[in-house]
């Protein structure tokens, strides 16, 4: 079975790059999940697998790995089989197969949970630094990715801490981190489709994390052993208290966390996909040759994608109105 990977088009100059990027050195990993799903997976894949390639077009009689938002732009299909990179989006009827980046979401028979790659070439906590002063969030900003109380007056109570935000361009270089935060929300929310990748992060980094209640993270990590899990932002300013006072509670963390850091490799990762294409993806796209391109479920997913865009542009139509008075 050979697998294609398939970036957007508007990516097709970085191809010429990437068989030359070496993870860790020069490689862009803070480009999107657009394209880091799939060029990153097939950067690091290749090394376990010859044969797996990379383009911006499909190719027919192969398993095609493309983001959900790359299948979405291309519309009608041309014989294909289509594996999904789901992500943070809705679901698209029209694929075959998909990848969910969350432990907890559900999955069926053609739709299973990977891992996203952790961060290459990180950099870990300096062994030298003693305490806890800065405090750190290493992802991008947005309404579900930190809690707004983190850019608010939440730190100006907290002066005994440095709080950053890294750049993405340095979130491998953890060195000079006491605490990573990833705490999208104080509300308890599980965020139901975001993965568990700052949690890789911090058991890599030997960084404690306080955390939110993502359920990709408790599904992955336990918490209160190999993260800190808060709900409030008095539960915050407790769990930091705490690692920043006793360094019992702060090294049995990082302790923790350093235990599971080799199972959130790449290399262990690796061969997680491997078994995937191997296993679940393999039978689907032998039942899929088996039985042919089936007109039926290519036109009712295709139709329910349809009516979900239509759905979704009505809604955004009807926010932008102006209120009547």
């Amino acid at each position: 079975m050979a697998v294609h990977f398939l970036v957007p088009s508007s990516f097709a100059s970085a191809l010429d790059k990437l068989p030359h990027m070496r993870l860790g050195v020069d490689y862009p990993y803070w480009l999107g999940g657009r394209f880091n799903w799939v060029a990153q997976s097939w950067l690091i894949l290749r090394e376990f697998r010859e044969g797996m390639t990379i383009g911006t077009e499909p190719m027919p009689g192969c398993v095609n790995v493309g983001h959900v938002m790359t299948w979405r732009s291309l519309g009608q299909r041309r014989g294909e089989f289509r594996l999904s990179i789901r992500a943070d989006y809705p679901r698209l009827f029209d694929v075959d197969f998909e990848i969910l980046q969350n432990p907890a979401a559900p999955t069926g028979h053609n739709a299973i949970y990977l891992p996203y790659w952790p961060v290459p070439g990180l950099i870990p906590r300096d062994n030298a630094r003693s305490g806890v002063k800065t405090i750190a969030y290493a992802g991008r900003i947005g309404p579900l990715n930190l809690a707004q109380g983190f850019q608010s007056a939440l730190w100006e109570s907290l002066n005994d801490f440095d709080f950053r935000v890294i750049p993405p361009d340095q979130w491998h270089d953890l060195s000079e981190i006491d605490v990573l935060v990833a705490i999208r929300s104080f509300d308890c929310a599980p965020h139901a489709v975001k993965p568990p990748s700052k949690l890789f992060s911090a058991w890599r980094a030997g960084i404690p994390l306080i955390a939110g209640w993502d359920s990709a993270f408790s599904q992955i990590g336990t918490p209160g052993q190999d993260y800190l899990r808060v709900g409030s932002k008095v539960e915050f300013v407790q769990a930091l208290n705490t690692l920043a006072s006793d360094r019992n509670i702060y090294d049995a963390v990082v302790d923790a966390g350093r235990q599971r850091a080799p199972g959130v490799s790449h290399e262990a990762i690796a061969k997680v996909w491997l078994d995937a294409f191997d296993g679940p993806v393999r039978r689907a796209f032998e039942q899929w040759v088996e039985r042919g391109p089936s007109l039926r479920a290519t036109v009712l997913g295709r139709a329910t994608d349809a009516l979900r865009s239509v759905a979704s542009a009505t809604k955004a139509s009807l926010r932008s109105r102006p209120s009547a008075k």
